[in-house]
């Protein structure tokens, strides 16, 4: 019996993860079955990219989207004092525009540092619980070409496989604590200075998780600020210092050319999707970000897998307000 997937072009782009989806006609309703073929190639290839889909109302991504999962929203975000450039509260806006339309700009540190934490390796809402599955990202309107803005992708299931028998075992039962407060102080200290990441909540989800195709996910983010399980008890200050050792260690190992494909932009309403449970991801940035616009919409599933709780016995997200200087 042929794959579902076959009955659409799927080009694989990088040996062991990410391709382009050819022959989706965005302007119609998506019916079932392509879904389904869409869902087949997504777990096997953990991110997808779509060209010139025509897709210029939000409302279209926001239908499509909610076709893999009940949609996070913007809501914990507006209640701690964010407001929304974009009218419907399924979409994020993680373009370089303040909510009146206007290019973010040096004199604008809080939404630049906010834009800095996105260039580190992360999940989306892996600081929530749940976390996030599937996220759709479209270019609304792209700054001229050669001018950055590519997007960064990581494969961590294969990560995952590469690792030494040893460490899979060191890693196996540890629980990273995720922290929105603890990427953002990484990226932009000077901003976020007096912060003190404790005072936060913090999402716990295991570093090794098991993918919905059965493999492992080498689950390690640039949110993770702390590890439970140790063989030993440690101290707060040996604890946050033994993480940063170890989350380093292992994204030296991750962060390798065969496990990373750098995604271009290349044309407006451009679409690209990728499993947060498969996958990590970051901005590279470039000299268009405070001189040219760069409009990009994303939508988000929550994960409702049986590991999208991780640790955490109660659902709870969080919001982060970006406010002028």
């Amino acid at each position: 019996m042929p794959s579902a997937i076959d009955q659409l072009e799927v080009v694989p782009l990088h040996p062991s993860f990410c391709a382009e989806v050819r022959d989706i006609d965005f302007s119609q309703p998506i019916p079932p079955h392509v879904i389904a073929q869409v869902q087949e190639a997504l777990d096997q290839y953990g991110v997808l990219v779509f060209r010139k889909t025509g897709i210029v109302d939000d409302r279209v991504q926001i239908d499509f989207a909610a076709q893999f999962g009940p949609l996070d929203d913007m809501e914990p975000h507006i209640k701690a004092g964010r407001k929304m450039r974009l009218p419907d509260k399924e979409m994020f806006d993680v373009s370089n525009l303040d909510p009146e339309g206007n290019l973010v700009t040096e004199l604008d540190p809080q939404r630049l540092g906010a834009m800095k934490g996105n260039a580190l390796w992360h999940a989306d809402l892996a600081f929530n619980a749940p976390r996030a599955h599937v996220s759709i990202l479209r270019a609304h309107q792209l700054p001229p070409a050669g001018l950055g803005g590519e997007t960064l992708y990581l494969d961590a299931r294969a990560a995952y496989d590469d690792l030494p028998e040893a460490t899979k075992a060191r890693i196996q039962n540890l629980v990273g604590n995720h922290s929105m407060m603890h990427n953002r102080k990484l990226a932009a200290p000077d901003i976020y200075e007096a912060i003190n990441v404790r005072d936060f909540a913090f999402s716990k989800h295991k570093l090794v998780v098991p993918h919905r195709n059965g493999r492992n996910t080498l689950y390690i983010t640039s949110y993770i600020h702390h590890i439970d399980g140790w063989d030993e008890e440690k101290s707060d200050v040996d604890n946050e210092a033994a993480t940063v050792e170890l989350v380093d260690e292992l994204f030296r190992h991750a962060d390798q050319p065969k496990y990373t494909y750098l995604m271009p932009w290349i044309n407006d309403t451009d679409l690209i999707m990728w499993d947060n449970t498969a996958v990590l991801h970051r901005a590279t940035g470039g000299p268009y970000l405070t001189k040219h616009v760069r409009d990009m919409r994303r939508t988000t599933s929550h994960d409702v897998g049986k590991h999208g709780m991780g640790m955490n016995k109660e659902a709870f997200r969080q919001g982060l307000p970006i406010a002028k200087s």
